[in-house]
Formats: C-alpha cells, sequence, structure tokens
C-alpha cells in the first residue's frame, strides 16, 4: 500500500501543475507572463499569447522533457511577430529539446537566467539554481507573483541607463548594487524570484528609452 501511496504522491507533484490550464498573467500594463509546465499540451496557450500585441515573459525554465517539445516550440515561435519583446526564461534545467528551438531560432529574443542555464542567457541573474527553483515552486505552492517579484527598488535594481547600456554591451553578469553591511535584526530571507524580476525591470528600462 505504502509503494502506491508514493507512486500517487509523484504523480501528483507531477501532474498537478498541468491540471491547471496555462493562463498568461499580468506583469505590468504592458507584459505579460506565461509559465509553461508542458510545451506540447499547453501549445494553444503559447500560441495565443504570442500573438497578443504585449509584451511576453515566456517562462521555459522547467517544463516536462518531451519528445516533440523542441520541434513545437520552434514552430510556435516562427510566428512571433518582431514586435512586441519577448523574454525567455531558461535554467540548467530546461530540456535539451527545448534548448535546441531556443537556440535556433531566428525570432527575436531576449534570454535570462541563472549561470549555468541553457541556452547561454544573454542576462544572467546572480541567483542560485537552487533558489531559483524554490522560488519558482514558490508560486505554485501559494505565494503570490507580486511578493516574488517585488522589493526594494532602489537596491534591487540599477538605473534603468545603466542597466540598458550594460546589456548592449555585453556585460550580462547582473551585480545587485552593494547594500550597507550594518548590522541589523535577523529577518527570515526574502524569496525573490531574481530572474522573472530580471526580465520585467529590463522591459522597464528599454521602454524608459524607447529601444
Amino acid at each position: 500500500m505504502r509503494p502506491l501511496l508514493s507512486v500517487l504522491c509523484l504523480l501528483s507533484s507531477v501532474l498537478g501543475p498541468l491540471a491547471r490550464a496555462a493562463t498568461p498573467v499580468e506583469l505590468a500594463a504592458d507584459v505579460s507572463y506565461l509559465r509553461i509546465h508542458s510545451i506540447v499540451l499547453e501549445r494553444e496557450a503559447i500560441a495565443s499569447a504570442l500573438l497578443k500585441s504585449r509584451a511576453l515573459v515566456l517562462d521555459l525554465r522547467y517544463p516536462l522533457d518531451e519528445r516533440d517539445a523542441g520541434e513545437t516550440l520552434r514552430q510556435e515561435l516562427a510566428t512571433h511577430p518582431a514586435k512586441p519583446r519577448l523574454y525567455v526564461l531558461v535554467s540548467p534545467a530546461t530540456p535539451v529539446p527545448v534548448v535546441g528551438a531556443i537556440a535556433s531560432s531566428q525570432t527575436k529574443l531576449i534570454t535570462l537566467g541563472v549561470k549555468g542555464s541553457r541556452p547561454e542567457p544573454q542576462v544572467v541573474v546572480l541567483q542560485t539554481a537552487a533558489d531559483d527553483r524554490r522560488a519558482f515552486d514558490a508560486l505554485t505552492q501559494g505565494t503570490p507573483l507580486a511578493e516574488l517579484i517585488s522589493g526594494k527598488m532602489d537596491k534591487e535594481r540599477y538605473d534603468e541607463a545603466a542597466l540598458v547600456l550594460e546589456f548592449k554591451n555585453g556585460q550580462t553578469e547582473v551585480i545587485p548594487p552593494v547594500v550597507s553591511s550594518a548590522p541589523a535584526a535577523e529577518k527570515p530571507a526574502r524569496l525573490t524570484d531574481r530572474v522573472l524580476q530580471r526580465a520585467l525591470h529590463l522591459h522597464r528600462a528599454l521602454q524608459a528609452l524607447k529601444r
């Protein structure tokens, strides 16, 4: 009985997110966020989001490793118009077929991820792979999206012009500004999805500078 229960629990953890259809959510007035668990099963959601007249953050950090995922994604990316902007989030766990589709795509897009992500991100965010996964999982575990991407903006993001300049000059590693090391009362570590947060900040910066 126990082995069967263990199997059922495992299936629930894997299939649970798939029971909820992928639906874009609003990150800001002009940019949506779409998290993908199965490229094959959620193809229609990807296609619909790519054709919308607003920027899109497409999260491909932890989808299932499906046989047809690469070709499916390749076909859908080909339908995306030059504008609006497309930001693709990747991770060290992004499946090989998906990596190939992203890397070979002729679609104009910006990739973001932690160090070791594949394909190599254009913007490398300084967060550990373990914390990236924890932050990713936190959303399905009930942490509000706004909480995962919020923070003290004056300490957690660059000046917009500096961010875009460094990105255009090829400095891809995002190093947070130095914060005072003065002693302070210990607080529980804030769980922040820094990859998603960085995509939003970069979009705002590009919009502000009309790039």
